[in-house]
């Protein structure tokens, strides 16, 4: 909500200097130019094998856990009282590390990704700053935010394309 109010006053602004001047109104698309994005892509790749191998391993443990649960109750009516407490302790134990393995691979999935996404939006950002000067934009707007949902063509310009080939 903020953000949201902070980008209308920004925008009223800008509308108000238009009508004093002729002003240039940039729009992108941070989606489209992470696409276009080689080393964020390669970036990104590497952690979705890494979450499908994480995805793997949980669903092993997860049989594995289910495989000897089932036996456990197969056996408990046969078993004796100290046996029948050892297996419910490292079964409980199984559990409890999976659910840590589970825990910390999200944090680390989640770390993976930020630390993917931390350069390439430095590069957006630089690369904003490029096109911005060169091309004496008054405010450049990300389409991607939703905070402003229309853009006068007619006024504008998407500069996504110039976006993608800046370093």
């Amino acid at each position: 909500m903020k953000k949201a109010l902070i980008v209308t006053t920004i925008l009223f602004a800008c509308c108000a200097s238009l009508m004093a001047q002729q002003a240039k109104i940039g729009y992108y698309s941070t989606q489209a130019v992470l696409a276009a994005d080689a080393e964020y892509q390669t970036a990104m790749k590497a952690v979705t094998k890494s979450r499908q191998q994480t995805t793997v391993e949980l669903e092993a443990a997860q049989k594995e856990f289910t495989e000897k649960y089932e036996l456990f109750l197969e056996q408990q009516a046969t078993l004796d009282a100290a046996i029948k407490e050892k297996r419910q302790a490292e079964m409980m134990e199984m559990l409890d590390r999976n659910e840590e393995f589970k825990k910390s691979a999200q944090q680390r999935l989640k770390a993976a990704e930020e630390a993917a996404l931390a350069p390439a939006m430095q590069r957006i950002s630089n690369a904003i700053q490029q096109v911005a000067a060169a091309n004496e934009y008054l405010i450049i707007l990300d389409t991607d935010s939703k905070a402003c949902p229309y853009i006068n063509p007619a006024y504008s310009e998407d500069i996504t394309p110039k976006l993608k080939g800046v370093k």
